[in-house]
């Protein structure tokens, strides 16, 4: 299923011009070696170009139409116009020991020799003057004697993506000399002409790749890419078939899906990181309006972005037209979405979702009225991405802060099938707010509680299901949430710098074993009305009031523990609390500034 999406997308990839044809494919290229007529280097010069990665710019190679490149590990196997510095340089980087040196230095040559072999192949005889170049340039150079010539710093060289050729006296890239191209494509046919076999992708008899396209650009996986197919030792195959005979697939559909792959990965609308998962998204019409939707559905985007999403979003649940960058938006479209995750030298399938786009953004817009929650004043945004809830369970003193590999997928999962949400993502909120007692002023994980508690637990839905306070409900763990929110104002307002406040104490016994605690609770809440008698009389009467009518929303003895559900409950009940105070509170500051104008 996921490679027969990906060869479909590589080939409509290409019918629209938007990916090279069979036996080319685009590549990272951070410099071009610059020779002239006699093959002598003249010049290396810097192909990558400045781009703002964060808040910081960063030097990034170019993607570069270039020969297909082959799939290698630690075989030496050289590409054709397009390689390291090692194999089209031969270059190495000396270190102190003499050992390390010496086989440094052997390994190089091997590379270099490899590649001079390839192109002169090729290239060798041939009229074109470009060839003729490339040709003495591997006939006569040589590293150990010559690397004085390499004008820029070596051990970012040899660091570097990779490099091409480039004409000293036309300034042109070689590549682009149709000898040459030429010459590469009746290389590239000749050494299709392999074993046939019945490609599982493509259902046609064509020759069958031994070794399948390395995947690169992949965040955290190898540099020099990594496999998506592979069978690396003799246990994983079967019946004498060695590499990829034991699931046969074309060459013609390797290249169409790794392209494809790569084509995704070099284009930032095309995927977003959540965690160590690399999340692709693409239409199979290949049109980049529905990827670059999704992606905001999928962002911490801006507000007016975020206005602008909701309104197409509207438009695509209620089944009308509606065009996004110029692009007529059609519900029917079939629309994907692949989890990827590196693992060594290969990469694992966390998720894979496919379905028409409509049925996608329903599920995500009914995953968006579940996170319906009030907000803090602070909070711009009327809604949580993914990414910020996964980012909620993460531990934040942690050297690492992602969220754990299982729940990313997980958490998908859920949200683009329209399931129940995974309770691992919910029990790891709990324990995130039982460490820092931190959910009053936390919309994201009040939002996340409140979906989780509306899907997994549907008779719990009259309870949570509302943006604001419900004063209606006499569920107990609701109601002990809001009392428990009264008390902590209460003490607030008595002392309201106090460092170790009823929240840091006793919150997370409040909410497993309230019967233990309300009691010790209620003594201090009687201090503290105590002292607002004789300071703030108003604010006292009104604190009591509210508390009397809560407690008579009880009409049983408390609860002596709470499940996990109902903690949720409680926590939802406290945070719509709180923020019903501070509501008022913002409330009165701005008529009180509105008086003054």
């Amino acid at each position: 299923m996921i490679l027969q999406s990906l060869t479909k997308y590589g080939e409509e990839l290409r019918r629209q011009g938007k990916l090279d044809a069979e036996g080319w494919c685009g590549a990272k290229t951070s410099y071009a070696l610059t020779i002239d007529g006699q093959g002598r280097l003249r010049n290396i010069m810097n192909l990558q170009k400045e781009e703002m990665r964060g808040k910081k710019k960063a030097l990034v190679p170019v993607i570069e139409k270039v020969p297909a490149q082959k799939a290698r590990s630690s075989n030496i196997s050289p590409n054709f116009m397009c390689d390291n510095a090692k194999y089209l340089l031969g270059a190495w980087k000396e270190t102190e020991r003499a050992q390390d040196n010496e086989k440094a230095e052997k390994n190089a040559r091997q590379c270099f020799a490899a590649a001079a072999q390839l192109h002169l192949e090729l290239l060798n005889g041939m009229e074109d003057s470009y060839a003729k170049s490339i040709c003495r340039f591997f006939q006569t150079w040589d590293f150990a004697e010559k690397k004085e010539e390499i004008t820029v710093d070596l051990e970012g060289l040899l660091a570097a993506a990779n490099l091409v050729f480039r004409s000293f006296e036309t300034g042109e890239m070689m590549l682009e000399s149709s000898g040459i191209c030429d010459a590469w494509e009746a290389y590239y046919r000749q050494s299709l002409q392999g074993e046939e076999g019945f490609c599982l992708v493509t259902g046609k008899h064509a020759p069958v790749a031994r070794l399948h396209m390395l995947i690169k650009g992949l965040r955290g996986a190898q540099s020099s890419g990594a496999s998506l197919v592979s069978f690396n030792a003799p246990a994983f195959e079967s019946y004498g078939k060695t590499q990829g005979e034991n699931a046969p697939v074309s060459e013609y559909a390797v290249s169409a899906y790794g392209n494809a792959l790569n084509y995704l990965l070099s284009h930032r609308e095309h995927y977003r990181i959540m965690g160590d998962t690399t999340v692709l998204f693409w239409a199979e019409n290949a049109e980049d309006a529905y990827a670059d939707l999704m992606g905001l559905m999928f962002d911490d985007i801006e507000e007016s972005m975020e206005i602008k999403l909701l309104e197409v979003m509207d438009q695509i649940v209620k089944g009308r037209k509606c065009r996004y960058e110029e692009t007529e938006l059609e519900s029917e479209t079939g629309f994907c979405i692949l989890g990827l995750s590196p693992n060594a030298a290969r990469i694992s399938v966390r998720f894979f979702y496919k379905d028409t786009f409509g049925n996608l953004v329903r599920n995500i817009n009914a995953h968006y009225r579940r996170l319906e929650i009030v907000s803090p004043s602070f909070e711009k945004k009327q809604y949580p991405s993914i990414g910020n809830i996964l980012y909620e369970t993460v531990n934040k003193n942690a050297t690492k802060k992602q969220a754990q590999p299982a729940l990313v997928g997980a958490l998908m999962r859920a949200v683009l099938q329209d399931t129940r949400y995974p309770a691992a993502v919910y029990s790891h909120l709990l324990i995130r707010i039982r460490a820092d007692k931190n959910i009053s002023r936390n919309r994201n994980r009040a939002a996340m509680i409140k979906a989780y508690l509306i899907k997994n637990y549907p008779l719990q839905k009259e309870v949570v299901d509302s943006m604001e306070l419900n004063e209606q409900t006499e569920n107990a763990p609701y109601v002990l949430g809001r009392i428990f929110a009264v008390l902590e104002q209460a003490q607030d307002a008595v002392n309201p710098d106090l460092k170790a406040t009823i929240r840091d104490r006793y919150f997370n016994a409040a909410c497993t074993t309230p019967a233990a605690v309300f009691p010790r609770l209620m003594r201090l809440k009687n201090h503290h009305m105590r002292v607002l008698a004789r300071e703030k009389k108003g604010l006292q009467i009104s604190l009591e009031k509210q508390l009397g009518d809560l407690f008579g929303k009880l009409h049983e003895e408390l609860p002596r523990r709470l499940s996990l559900e109902e903690q949720g409950v409680f926590m939802i009940g406290y945070y719509h609390q709180t923020q019903k105070r501070f509501g008022n509170h913002e409330e009165k500051i701005r008529k009180g500034q509105e008086k003054q104008v």
